[in-house]
């Protein structure tokens, strides 16, 4: 049984508005590359890595949905490295599709949503502005600091580092952004927020969390980014009744 492309490609642009979201023109959202226009078996990653572009033609898939797409590098040559990423998507009749702030933001399918969800948070309301793009949450967390960051390093199936002030403290309400967004914690701090979760560690952001005395939480850019396409998944499997695996590829941040 397979489902034409372009049914795919509608239902996500719309349920993901593709169109609508402004995002880095490397994310090129949307379809990035096309097979022959008829999918039976659809693959998942995080990066558009050429280790997840062999893993999903080795498993037979003809469509491989991502969050960071193959273009972040921008304008290249067809030459090398890039010329082999592309020839093995049309010799493996692999069609590429990518959502990237479009899927960290959506309320239910996204990045954040999905640890939000996890966490078993609260009131839960849009928070962390990212370029002009509010695409991270807010939520209240009835336990305390340290059962937050074991909580957070479970569902992410990460090791959680960062800065704890006050582990016994009651976390209260939270912020939370996946990814790269460590450098929204001025931000976060001005709002009054005492806890901020989000993915990649970075060196300054450590030090303002200790001058500022905020908790910080990172649990990784690619562990935390796992959940989207993992609903995108479901959504395919549910609405088209398509089969899909997840390629899990760490990169080790």
């Amino acid at each position: 049984m397979s489902t034409p492309l372009h049914s795919i490609v509608e239902l996500l642009d719309s349920e993901l508005n593709i169109r609508g979201i402004k995002d880095a023109s490397v994310a090129l959202n949307g379809l990035q590359v096309e097979n022959d226009g008829q999918v039976s078996n659809v693959a998942l990653a995080v990066d558009g890595s050429q280790a997840s572009i062999d893993a999903a033609i080795a498993m037979g898939a003809d469509l491989l949905i991502l969050h960071h797409g193959i273009y972040w590098a921008g304008l290249q040559p067809m030459t090398g490295w890039w010329k082999k990423k592309i020839l093995s998507c049309l010799n493996g009749n692999l069609a590429i599709y990518a959502a990237h702030l479009p899927l960290d933001l959506h309320p239910t399918l996204g990045n954040n949503a999905g640890i939000a969800a996890g966490l078993g948070l609260r009131d839960i309301e849009p928070e962390v502005d990212y370029h002009g793009t509010l695409i991270g949450l807010s939520g209240i967390y009835e336990g305390s600091v340290a059962e937050l960051q074991a909580a957070y390093g479970q569902l992410c199936s990460s090791p959680v580092t960062g800065i704890i002030h006050d582990g016994a403290a009651r976390a209260g309400r939270i912020a939370l952004c996946s990814g790269g967004a460590g450098d929204c914690i001025y931000q976060i701090a001005s709002k009054g927020y005492s806890c901020y979760l989000t993915g990649e560690e970075n060196h300054w952001v450590r030090n303002a969390a200790q001058d500022i005395g905020i908790n910080i939480m990172f649990a990784g850019h690619y562990a935390t980014e796992t959940f989207g396409v993992k609903s995108l998944g479901a959504l395919l499997k549910d609405k088209l009744e398509l089969p899909y695996h997840f390629i899990d590829h760490p990169t080790g941040m």
